[in-house]
């Protein structure tokens, strides 16, 4: 049987590539197919300040969080082009396409550089996380503020929050929700969520990998670069999972990126 695993991210049509990886020769095989927050409510950004929805020229693409006045961070695989044209951050609203201020991605940083380092047998980066400067700064207030860093040792809460635009059921056909949507997911320990898919041996790594989730509660395709968080610290940053809600998502852990965060925006 074919294992499927999905990043968390939407294409410019408002639609997500999953990809199918085959036992026997590796190959990636893509589909199409629709995202959303699975079991969420509504949030008010005021509530979640730091929240950014990321969008190309043709739509949204993924989730991100203010880290600083002038940085922001996301999953490196929202960011597909090897260039900044056409991206764009839209800032203090909880409303897709409408309100707060949007700022354009000026410089796009990967972890050490890797920028394009793929897995061979999983067209996915090794490391999937990125860092992004913009312009114009972000102007903080009620509703536009930096998510805070965890120490590098410290140890996530078991419950922690996900939140993100995108549909809101499992139907085929849906709309995109133009409301912030959040759900709170529960810690999953390694040596159980390698075990509940297939592909998740391969692909999650213990050393920069958290497994947050429930049957019914989830992140999923277009929540990808959204934060994990509890109040305003950020835990983590949505990478992928095995298809919504069925297995834990799977999500980097920024107390492992914290020294790369810290020396590349100085904070």
């Amino acid at each position: 049987m074919d294992d499927i695993y999905s990043f968390r991210r939407y294409k410019a049509s408002y639609t997500l590539v999953i990809c199918t990886a085959t036992n026997i020769t590796g190959d990636v095989l893509c589909e199409t197919t629709f995202g959303r927050i699975i079991g969420g409510r509504p949030v008010d950004i005021k509530h979640r300040p730091f929240m950014l929805s990321l969008h190309s020229i043709d739509g949204l693409v993924c989730g991100a969080s203010i880290l600083s006045r002038k940085w922001g961070i996301t999953a490196l695989h929202c960011l597909v082009a090897e260039g900044t044209t056409g991206y764009f951050v839209r800032a203090g609203s909880g409303k897709l396409y409408r309100g707060g201020s949007l700022h354009k991605l000026t410089k796009i940083h990967a972890y050490n550089g890797t920028a394009r380092e793929y897995s061979e047998q999983l067209n996915m980066p090794y490391h999937d996380i990125a860092l992004f400067e913009v312009r114009p700064p972000f102007r903080f207030s009620s509703t536009v503020r930096a998510a805070r860093l965890p120490r590098e040792s410290s140890r996530p809460p078991r419950t922690l929050y996900v939140c993100g635009w995108g549909h809101t059921n499992n139907q085929s056909v849906a709309t995109v929700s133009d409301l912030l949507m959040g759900v709170y997911v529960r810690y999953t320990p390694y040596e159980r969520c390698v075990n509940e898919a297939p592909e998740y041996k391969t692909l999650v790594k213990k050393e920069h990998h958290l497994c947050y989730g429930a049957r019914g509660r989830d992140s999923c395709y277009g929540d990808s670069g959204g934060p994990l968080v509890s109040g305003n610290k950020i835990y983590g940053v949505v990478s992928f999972g095995h298809d919504c809600a069925v297995a834990s998502g799977v999500y980097e852990s920024i107390s492992y990126y914290r020294r790369w965060i810290k020396r590349v925006t100085n904070l």
